[in-house]
């Protein structure tokens, strides 16, 4: 029974992490339906390891942009250069606000009225997508203003249920940068964020490496891995078809449901 709660929260960490509906929301949701948030358990090293997971994700999706991005600063490519920086700048508002408000934020986690409020919060910001204008700019990366909005927003997305991919990815259209180029900065500004959230967490390996649960463990980081780059995949697609902002009734209908559960509980 533990082995498959372990692979079913790799499938929703994979599924989550990409598609624009939070996954620190619904992983959060479903550690307190499973108990994985007591003493002595699971629950932060399992955290790492999905993490870790839909880290590689991205690496692999983006593999070729991410070579020719450092073929690029190797041989002193101004644009190449421009654009890391670009990403560096766009991390600094999460890292600031870690650093400043971690416990806060962490908090917020156990609280599942405040998770299914943001769920909506999220699907109302996915929402404001149907209004935009359908031919939105194209070829016209971030630049570095728009870089520090954008990274505000992934900020505030630490909080559990607001989506990290659809803020970012949201705000980044709405600046007036291009959908695609939104689309791969969304993704590509996380690397830095999710690797530093990673290293963080390894001091949870010592402590928990007695559970007896390293097989299942190593399953559900490959699992999370395999699931999160089909996710990316399917999430290309959507864009590009112009239907990002349905996830939006999907995150107002989770988090209407969620608060009425605990409303009548």
């Amino acid at each position: 029974m533990e082995f498959l709660k372990l692979q079913f929260l790799a499938i929703i960490q994979g599924l989550t992490e990409f598609l624009p509906v939070s996954s620190s929301g619904h992983l959060a949701l479903f550690k307190i339906l499973f108990g994985l948030e007591e003493p002595g358990n699971a629950g932060p090293l399992l955290e790492v390891l999905l993490h870790a997971g839909t880290l590689i994700s991205v690496l692999f999706f983006y593999r070729r942009r991410i070579w020719e991005l450092l073929k690029g600063l190797i041989q002193r490519d101004r644009t190449a250069w421009r654009y890391a920086l670009t990403i560096l700048l766009s991390c600094i508002p999460a890292g600031l606000l870690y650093v400043f408000a971690g416990d806060k934020l962490e908090e917020a986690f156990s609280n599942p009225m405040v998770i299914c409020a943001l769920l909506m919060l999220t699907g109302l910001i996915l929402l404001s997508l149907r209004w935009q204008p359908k031919r939105l700019p194209t070829g016209k990366a971030p630049n570095f203003l728009q870089a520090f909005i954008i990274g505000v927003a992934q900020a505030f997305a630490m909080l559990p249920g607001v989506s990290r991919s659809g803020s970012t990815y949201t705000t980044g259209t709405w600046l007036g940068v291009g959908s695609s180029e939104a689309f791969d900065f969304s993704f590509l500004m996380s690397l830095p964020v999710i690797g530093g959230a990673v290293l963080l967490k390894l001091r949870h390996f010592k402590e928990l490496s007695s559970d007896g649960q390293g097989f299942g463990m190593f399953v559900a980081l490959i699992l999370s891995a395999v699931v999160g780059y089909f996710a990316l995949k399917l999430l290309a697609r959507m864009r590009i078809a112009g239907k990002f902002w349905w996830f939006g009734i999907y995150c107002l209908a989770v988090g209407a449901l969620g608060l009425a559960i605990q409303l009548l509980k």
